[in-house]
């Protein structure tokens, strides 16, 4: 058994809490583009999902800000907000197989750290609500920086997505990938509101593409150009380089100024399938 499924989404709380305030048709498209993820997945019938996946100042801060974080534990609570309209939920995990990937990242020269005690905000919970909406598929997060310098480089995350890859090769489960976060936003800040499209098709072809190069020299200045969020796409980044070859697929791509956020979802499928 090896990955058997791919998928890169955004996660915007107001794809749930706010969805009114977009237009119609992009929500018919978005919710529908999640759908078409969500039987695909069904599908692939994983035993576990592996989320490359950010928080948001909820389980790390100024005191403790680990570059990459697994989660371990039996279970995970979430969603942590109150308004997100996402049903709270027990999540369960898989520590067996968290270990596993530990133990392979630390042979592979990654010190990541690990948690049992972490809990789900939207960053996670908006793509399971959708994607696994029954909440039955055990869930391994593994959490990025995305949030404040320094952060691993797009390089360091391509080449830890690689190391996941090959461990995950020899496991004998069935695994799910689903990346989360981004694309161009600025939250919270001056710019709320505004999409670097132009940022964003580039990075999507980039991803589309397998252009490994190209994601690997993404540097954190020409990230930040286009928004304090769309360092999310470190998230990205670690999912392609784990499927190296895998034929990449634009679900949909949305500019929501509504949600803040230039939305995106990408499929991806394994050489010759």
């Amino acid at each position: 058994m090896t990955i058997e499924f791919a998928c890169a989404v955004s996660h915007a709380p107001g794809t749930t809490a706010w969805t009114e305030a977009a237009p119609k048709d992009t929500v018919e498209r978005i919710h529908g583009g999640y759908h078409r993820l969500r039987d695909m997945l069904a599908a692939a019938k994983p035993d576990v999902v592996l989320t490359f996946t950010n928080e948001h100042w909820y389980n790390f801060f100024l005191d403790n800000m680990p570059a990459f974080c697994i989660g371990r534990g039996e279970r995970f609570a979430g969603p942590v907000e109150v308004w997100l309209k996402v049903e709270k939920a027990q999540v369960p995990g898989d520590p067996e197989l968290s270990a596993e990937l530990i133990e392979a990242c630390y042979a592979a020269g990654f010190d990541v750290s690990y948690s049992d005690e972490l809990q789900l905000d939207h960053g996670t919970m908006v793509p399971l609500h959708f994607l696994t909406p029954e909440i039955d598929v055990p869930v391994i997060p593994l959490f990025t920086n995305t949030l404040i310098p320094p952060m691993p480089t797009p390089a360091r995350c391509h080449a830890l997505g690689a190391a996941l890859g090959k461990a995950l090769a020899e496991s004998k489960k069935r695994v799910a990938l689903v990346a989360t976060g981004g694309l161009s936003h600025w939250p919270g800040e001056a710019e709320h509101g505004q999409i670097d499209r132009a940022f964003d098709d580039r990075f999507v072809s980039d991803m589309v593409e397998d252009r490994a190069d190209s994601l690997r020299a993404y540097t954190h200045e020409e990230i930040a150009k286009s928004g304090t969020g769309t360092h999310e796409v470190r998230n990205w980044i670690l999912l392609r380089g784990a499927i190296p070859g895998w034929r990449g697929e634009v679900v949909t791509y949305e500019e929501v100024p509504a949600w803040a956020t230039g939305y995106g979802l990408l499929a991806f499928h394994k050489a010759g399938a």
